[in-house]
């Protein structure tokens, strides 16, 4: 698709958010594409992406002559689970969460080729290719199979079950190659919100959102940090894995590290916003100062007759009204709905770590 060609799709596109869609990464085409005549998103993400993986868990369950852990199948389930609905969270922040914002972004950047270019950037990054972040996580779930050999072997992957062993590393492969393009999210979202951070952002305190329209960078943010905190699905299964070569105190700090980063990945970019807002509504006080000064500085003239000192006071009460507009605005984009987004992205990991190290002692 040529840049014209894609502008013209953009302006006839029926839905809003295609206007700021310059490209999908190959995950996001290959669930909007369908299957079977299915074009729910989430149910074409397990068909496409989770089927044999099911069908190869079940082979398992049938094949091996062994008596299964629950806490095993319980952990094994939830990372089978995300790898599921991994290929929809890719195609939901592709198509949803990053044109939703851009859409929204006009709000505080006015400038339409601004958002038209920060759009551009920023689509087409997340749809290309990241062999970097495909390697590092290729070599990471690769080494956490390896390391858990002995785990694997304890549940039945021995005699003629030992074929599972290279099927959970094939497993490992597809996580890495092809799944951690949405740990690309959280990076975008930061560098994005960012960029945006240094723009000469357009504060309007009459916003019905009442923090000057800077809910958008907070929906953004948290959106990302949602879909970032999924993968503590694949914790449980990492305890187990990890107990049988590690500490629990190496688990927990792991845990805890990944935790901060849910925290920073929406703390991050909301202070780093709010913080040049902070700066822009200082600079506007002061020149709304200037002209208050300079109307009462005006009313003291010899040569004012009636209208144009009514004319100055009402001019005065404006500014004074605006000033005041400026001053009470909140300029850090947190809401109730948001704070309770975020609290439920950081209290699905703690609660993992809570099971794993707590409820057996309790028990």
């Amino acid at each position: 698709m040529t840049a014209d060609s894609g502008a013209s799709d953009r302006l006839t596109a029926g839905d809003p958010l295609e206007q700021y869609d310059y490209g999908s990464h190959w995950v996001s085409e290959q669930i909007s594409r369908g299957a079977l005549g299915i074009q729910h998103p989430l149910l074409v993400s397990v068909l496409k992406f989770g089927l044999v993986w099911n069908l190869l868990a079940a082979a398992y369950l049938a094949v091996a002559d062994t008596t299964f852990s629950p806490g095993y199948l319980v952990a094994s389930g939830l990372g089978l689970l995300w790898v599921n609905i991994a290929p929809y969270l890719i195609w939901y922040y592709d198509e949803r969460v990053l044109p939703s914002f851009f859409e929204r972004l006009g709000e505080i950047l006015p400038e339409e080729a601004s958002v038209d270019e920060l759009a551009e950037k920023y689509t087409t990054m997340f749809a290309e290719p990241q062999p970097l972040v495909a390697a590092f996580w290729t070599v990471g779930t690769v080494a956490i199979v390896f390391a858990g050999t002995d785990v694997l072997r304890a549940q039945g992957m021995v005699g003629t079950g030992s074929v599972f062993i290279w099927t959970t590393y094939a497993y490992a492969l597809f996580i890495g190659l092809v799944l951690s393009h949405g740990f690309m999210g959280p990076v975008l979202t930061l560098r994005l919100i960012g960029e945006v951070a240094e723009a000469d952002l357009q504060i309007d305190p009459l916003h019905p959102d009442n923090l000057g329209g800077l809910s958008t960078v907070g929906y953004c943010a948290i959106r990302t940090t949602l879909l970032y905190s999924t993968a503590s699905l694949f914790l449980p299964l990492l305890f187990r894995f990890s107990a049988a070569s590690a500490s629990g105190i190496v688990i927990f700090a792991f845990a805890t590290v990944y935790v901060c980063t849910i925290l920073g990945t929406f703390l991050y970019p909301t202070l780093r916003v709010s913080l040049r807002a902070h700066t822009l509504r200082d600079t506007a006080l002061e020149r709304i100062r200037r002209e208050y000064r300079q109307v009462e500085a005006e009313m003291q003239t010899p040569d004012r007759d009636e209208l144009s000192e009514l004319n100055r006071r009402l001019e005065l009460q404006r500014l004074q009204t605006k000033y005041q507009n400026f001053n009470s605005v909140s300029l850090y984009p947190l809401q109730t709905s948001i704070l309770a987004r975020l609290a439920g992205s950081v209290f699905l990991p703690l609660l993992f770590i809570f099971v794993e190290f707590y409820v057996p002692k309790l028990i």
